[in-house]
């Protein structure tokens, strides 16, 4: 049977998502909620279901079987919460929300419900990060220690509309590294302060947008992320080092390199040679299967909180410049 869909939000990462879910011939959009109504109607055109314009409405509505929520950031709380005393389960773009508050709060009402809450944190299951635990959790390096991440580029989207400000997207360390942030929780688990620095150099909006951010996690593993929307010459660079050798990759593309004290040569693994399939598939399969067989999720309202929590201390420690628990 399909499963019949809701879509709150329909911005470019919905398509993306629901193009997905199409191929995967498992639900059936029955209707779509946005207050833009010429994005509205460009979705419905291309996906079906029916246009919805206000909250209200699909909040009323009983015949949807799942939900996807897809919306600017800020509004993910309140879309969540207007269709989560259902009981059906809410697929959320990342970040779940732009506040520890508001996450405690999602995450509480969806539990009072039997809601079951997935947050779409894609970037671990892209090959060379999956590929990059896997190799960690061997043993060949020993236990990873430190690590480094630099995602630098200047995308001209940054620069209008909702994006220029902080308070609709919980700033670059969520609109954007939420994602490292999940990663680095993959790798070293609970975060436990921060101390974070950051400027604004583009002038776009009050959204920072060179941060470095230094993480210290439960484990006593520490953690750097060089965050910048400012940089026109990109460049993504992973390096973790360990008790017993080092690993270096290249995030979305080209290859892990990795060597222990004691190798005599260096590991090279390609991306293009792993055969983990698309990532998107994999986290909506995920999502899917919890649905329909109560399998195990690979994120949770839960996983979700994690990296707002840690992006909500660094911009406290921005202000107080001084080292912030992370909550």
């Amino acid at each position: 049977m399909m499963l019949r869909l809701g879509v709150l939000g329909c911005g470019n990462m919905a398509f993306g998502l629901l193009d997905h879910l199409v191929k995967m011939n498992r639900v059936e959009v029955t209707g779509i909620f946005d207050p833009n109504p010429a994005q509205l109607a460009k979705a419905v055109e291309k996906y079906g279901g029916d246009p919805i314009t206000t909250q209200a409405e699909i909040a009323e509505r009983t015949d949807f079987d799942i939900y996807l929520v897809a919306s600017p950031p800020l509004y993910h709380e309140e879309n969540i919460l207007a269709v989560a005393p259902h009981g059906k389960p809410i697929y959320s773009e990342k970040p779940l929300c732009t506040t520890v508050e508001s996450c405690n709060r999602t995450i509480e009402v969806c539990r009072q419900y039997g809601a079951k809450l997935f947050v779409g944190q894609v970037l671990r299951l892209f090959p060379l990060f999956w590929e990059s635990k896997q190799i960690l959790d061997t043993g060949v390096i020993g236990e990873p220690k430190l690590c480094s991440i630099t995602r630098a580029g200047r995308g001209e989207f940054f620069s209008h509309g909702w994006r220029t400000n902080h308070s609709e997207t919980g700033g670059l360390l969520l609109e954007v590294n939420s994602h490292e942030l999940d990663y680095l929780y993959f790798l070293f688990g609970e975060a436990q302060s921060v101390f974070a620095q950051a400027h604004q150099l583009n002038g776009w909006g009050d959204v920072l947008d060179a941060l470095l951010v230094q993480i210290t996690f439960r484990n006593g593993a520490i953690a750097v992320l060089h965050s910048s929307n400012s940089s026109p010459v990109g460049e993504y660079r992973v390096h973790i080092q360990a008790t017993n050798g080092n690993m270096v990759h290249g995030g979305f593309g080209g290859e892990i390199q990795y060597r222990s004290f004691d190798a005599t040569e260096t590991t090279t693994v390609r991306a293009a040679d792993l055969n983990y399939g698309d990532p998107y598939a994999r986290e909506l399969t995920s999502f899917l299967d919890w649905v329909e067989h109560d399998s195990t999720p690979l994120f949770t309202g839960e996983t979700g909180r994690v990296n707002v929590a840690i992006a909500e201390a660094a911009y406290r420690s921005i202000a107080s410049g001084r080292v912030e628990a992370v909550g």
